[in-house]
């Protein structure tokens, strides 16, 4: 697929825009409408980065002679694709705060603008499948991310070991495998193949859009507005 068929595919979350002038009236309402506010975003971000990933042959950033050269060319390439898994991954954090704040997941705890960083700390998958789904890992919230677990894998990896290697080449070679103690170097590494990334995250992409449909267009319409009357 080109970039522009890519890109016409993957639908926008311009659903969740606000159609008329909002203000909310509670602390959790004003930090819901901006994490809503910040998935339309962030999923834009994901949406290009990902439709950029299918460009060919990035003439504008490298030489035509290097046309046929790998590294030019899937170099670029995997620069687009690992920001696009890091801004999906994003993108179903921000869904997961949406509930924590709508639900208030986070116990009897007045929310103030000291404490906020506190209370983000502990939302997490496991906490809202506790508290919110009394344990039961068949809500859509644990189903999508079960569906999807090759893609926060690779993301969290990523934001928090920082090695993928690319099939497709090797920029840095080891001249040999190193085995010592129980560790080998070959065992730590994680090859990955550009095209099946592109595809997860089509795939992704289309399945937080329909997530966000079932579980953000109730919150943002359940907001507070101080215009509500108006």
């Amino acid at each position: 697929m080109t970039t522009k068929e890519v890109y016409s595919i993957l639908e926008p979350a311009h659903f969740l825009k606000d159609k008329d002038l909002v203000q909310p009236k509670t602390p959790e309402d004003i930090e819901i409408r901006r994490r809503i506010i910040d998935f339309v975003h962030e999923i834009d971000t994901a949406r290009f980065m990902l439709a950029m990933s299918y460009k060919e042959p990035y003439l504008d950033l490298v030489e035509e002679k290097d046309y046929g050269n790998k590294f030019k060319t899937e170099y670029f390439k995997q620069h687009y694709l690992y920001s696009a898994l890091i801004w999906y991954h994003n993108c179903f954090d921000l869904i997961l705060q949406c509930l924590w704040f709508k639900h208030k997941l986070y116990g009897g705890i007045i929310l103030h603008s000291d404490n906020i960083e506190t209370i983000l700390q502990k939302c997490k998958l496991s906490q809202i499948e506790k508290r919110l789904y009394n344990g039961d890992s068949k809500n859509p919230v644990s189903k999508f991310n079960e569906r999807n677990k090759g893609v926060h894998d690779l993301a969290n990896r990523l934001k928090h070991r920082q090695y993928l290697e690319n099939d497709s080449y090797i920029l840095y070679a080891e001249a040999f495998t190193f085995v010592a103690d129980g560790y080998n170097s070959d065992k730590t590494k994680r090859h990955v193949r550009l095209s099946d990334i592109q595809s997860m995250l089509v795939k992704y992409h289309k399945d937080i859009i329909e997530l966000a449909k079932d579980m953000l267009i109730p919150i943002r319409n359940s907001i507070s507005n101080e215009f509500s009357d108006s």
